[in-house]
């Protein structure tokens, strides 16, 4: 009997430091994608840098155009400066499709997230049932019509250059405003 529960035992801690270690593995890779997407993207916190290399508003009238804020006051996007060159069915961590820049009192853009952005109809072609998934999270569905005025979509917000109190993959973040706009 007591040896039958030394291997239990040993069995039982032999599957608990597997499972810690492949879920610190999974962190320590997660970590690993955020640090290569902060070195990526660093130069951006120039918007002269984004727009050289491909990054802009779109025209005046259309919705993303503006700062975007949620309809519930739960904080704010802010301006989403986007690559329409990089709007295909591929995700990398080092090519967000869009930069997000929140306003300051004075109206000056501040780098503050990246969004990661695929449209469904693309990526379900290319990737028939599955969900998009970047630094071991699984992207937000967004169907259309919406308030984007564009076909349904995948995202991923990764709040790399602002903290957010809702999360590193929160759409919205109750630390910025729209105010400044």
């Amino acid at each position: 009997m007591t040896m039958r529960r030394t291997i239990s035992v040993s069995g039982v801690v032999l599957a608990v430091l597997l499972l810690t270690t492949l879920a610190v593995g999974t962190v320590t890779a997660g970590r690993s994608d955020l640090n290569t997407a902060r070195a990526a993207t660093a130069r951006f916190h120039a918007v002269a840098n984004a727009e050289a290399a491909g990054y802009g508003l779109p025209p005046a009238g259309v919705p993303l155009h503006e700062c975007i804020s949620s309809f519930d006051d739960s904080g704010a996007m802010g301006f989403h400066l986007i690559n329409g060159g990089l709007l295909d069915a591929t995700i990398d961590a080092t090519a967000p499709e869009a930069l997000v820049y929140a306003p300051d009192d004075h109206g000056k853009l501040k780098l503050v997230a990246l969004e990661y952005v695929v449209f469904k109809a693309d990526w379900d072609a290319a990737h028939p049932g599955t969900t998009p998934e970047l630094f071991g999270e699984a992207f937000m569905e967004t169907s259309a019509p919406n308030r984007y005025d564009i076909p349904a979509f995948y995202a991923l917000h990764v709040w790399l250059w602002n903290s957010n109190p809702m999360g590193l993959f929160a759409p919205f973040n109750q630390s910025v405003s729209c105010d400044g706009a």
